[in-house]
């Protein structure tokens, strides 16, 4: 009997410790500063990318499916989902302005041209207009003043590649701010078949593909100036911003976004998956490559700020840039000085970029092989300027630093699987910064960051735009996948004089509310 109180004994011994080290890890949340404070989180289906109607309250919430959902948020602290409103097509991207939804859709075939629908929310929807625009639609964007509604439109090939119609930005048009009009919008695509594409491959947009330069270029996310009068888009696939004139609804610039020099001070990165925090120097570029912009102006100046995710292409294994360090060292593309055997092994599963080569072109060192190898993405947030699309600032290693320090159990961790292993996307994009939104409180200018994979929200006051300070970081690992980072201000907010935050994350599928302060 003594043997088996004995053997029980051991077994709940044993069972608490594996208890324990299971409750190891902290559930967290984890803060830098006090600039967000959660407010409420709700359950819904989509959760992705949320637009607020101030005049009524509402979110209307979508995501990769045919519904759109509507939650009551004139109690911010209790929001209610009311509705789900059945729509034609899988929704990429909602906008608002006044009592006007507007909803992009794809095609089942994403590469088919794809549908805008227009509608006037009262207490119900009612469709205005619907139509067809251009291939594989993402991002959809109302221009402050109302009278233009701005599509990205990817245009993406198929599957077999036997059809890759080209990107392009639509423009539906009225001639004044009237929700009658959008019965009959007029449509404009605007292409970049005008553009020198020579000159824009040699200042370093990149080509990446097999279809040529400009179905290559494939648009993604839209911001809009103030004054309505201009636009920027990311070309997230080419490392480059496109400035589109709306009035005259024709792209007029396209800017390189260059890459963040990882061997340099401030710069650091780990690029290791080895279970340890190891954050420094290599001599590789992190090719920014934004999924998400945001526009704002200071003093006369347009800024564009980027969140610098990346992007390798893989067009469904018949082309793909993405290749390891060891096959370039193989290829004989790689300086041995430099790319050690040492070096190769330690970064033997990085993925990195084999389109930029230094054995041809404007690129070609003295010997013919690379010093450096290209990433994807810089791990970082950037400013550029919008008239001339030179950098103003980049974030540098700040975000990964600010992520060791509050959350080491987190550290670049893959919150889509939802178990805290930390490390795991050391070594293939990091935390991966994947939206960006800006917004005024008080007197300081601040950007909201959407971490995807290794979630939370980082906050920068942005007030001088050449010289950011991180203030806020906050993570709570119940919520996972930022996608959508929507600011509400003070003066339009269902919370009286209190400016709000709403971020859809889309592994979770939850809609948090934060206060901003």
């Amino acid at each position: 009997m003594n043997k088996i109180v004995a053997v029980c004994v051991g077994l709940l011994i044993c069972a608490g410790i594996c208890f324990a080290k299971m409750r190891a890890v902290s559930a967290g949340p984890f803060q830098l500063g006090r600039t967000l404070a959660p407010l409420s989180t709700v359950p819904v289906k989509t959760a992705e990318i949320s637009a607020f109607m101030p005049g009524k309250n509402m979110l209307f919430v979508v995501g990769d499916a045919k519904v759109m959902e509507v939650v009551d948020l004139n109690n911010p602290g209790l929001p209610k989902k009311i509705a789900e409103a059945p729509i034609p097509g899988n929704a990429s991207s909602v906008t608002v302005h006044g009592d006007l939804v507007a909803v992009s859709m794809l095609e089942d075939e994403e590469w088919k041209d794809g549908l805008v629908q227009v509608m006037r929310y009262a207490d119900s929807l009612e469709v205005l207009g619907q139509y067809r625009v251009c291939s594989q639609p993402d991002m959809i964007k109302f221009t402050p003043d109302g009278r233009n509604l701005l599509v990205a439109c990817e245009g993406s090939p198929s599957e077999d590649l036997s059809e890759d119609p080209e990107g392009g930005v639509a423009v539906l048009s009225v001639e004044k701010s009237d929700a009658g009009l959008w019965r009959n919008a007029g449509l404009t695509v605007a292409r970049f078949g005008h553009l020198d594409t020579n000159a824009l491959k040699s200042l370093g947009v990149r080509a990446p593909g097999t279809q040529g330069f400009l179905k290559s270029l494939e648009p993604e996310y839209i911001t809009v100036s103030d004054d309505s009068r201009w636009a920027w888009v990311s070309l997230q696939e080419n490392n480059a911003i496109a400035r589109l004139d709306v009035i005259a609804k024709k792209v007029t610039d396209v800017f390189p976004l260059g890459f963040v020099d990882h061997s340099r001070k401030g710069f650091a990165l780990d690029a290791v998956d080895n279970g340890q925090i190891e954050i420094k120097n290599y001599p590789l570029r992190g090719l920014r490559q934004p999924d998400g912009i945001a526009a704002f102006s200071a003093g006369g100046r347009h800024f564009v700020l980027t969140a610098n995710e990346g992007a390798p292409v893989n067009d469904y294994d018949v082309w793909s840039d993405e290749v390891k360090l060891p096959v370039l060292a193989e290829q004989g593309r790689l300086d041995k000085n430099v790319f050690t055997d040492a070096l190769l092994l330690e970064l033997r599963d990085l993925s990195v970029s084999g389109l930029e080569r230094c054995d041809t072109g404007r690129e070609r060192t003295s010997s013919g092989k690379c010093p450096y190898a290209y990433t994807f993405g810089s791990r970082s947030m950037s400013i550029f300027d919008g008239e001339t699309g030179e950098l103003v600032w980049d974030s540098g290693e700040i975000l990964e630093r600010v992520l060791a320090k509050i959350a080491p159990e987190y550290f670049n961790w893959n919150s889509k699987k939802g178990k805290p292993k930390m490390d795991k996307r050391s070594s293939d994009n990091g935390a991966e910064p994947e939206n960006v939104t800006v917004g005024e409180v008080g007197m300081r200018r601040y950007a909201f960051v959407g971490l995807e994979r290794t979630s939370g929200i980082a906050v920068f006051d942005i007030t001088e735009p050449v010289s950011p300070k991180m203030v806020d970081y906050y993570l709570d690992p119940l919520d996972r996948g930022p996608e959508g980072v929507l600011f509400i201000p003070a003066d339009q907010s269902p919370l009286a004089d209190q400016a709000l935050l709403v971020v859809g994350y889309e592994y979770s599928k939850t809609l948090t509310i934060y206060t901003v302060k």
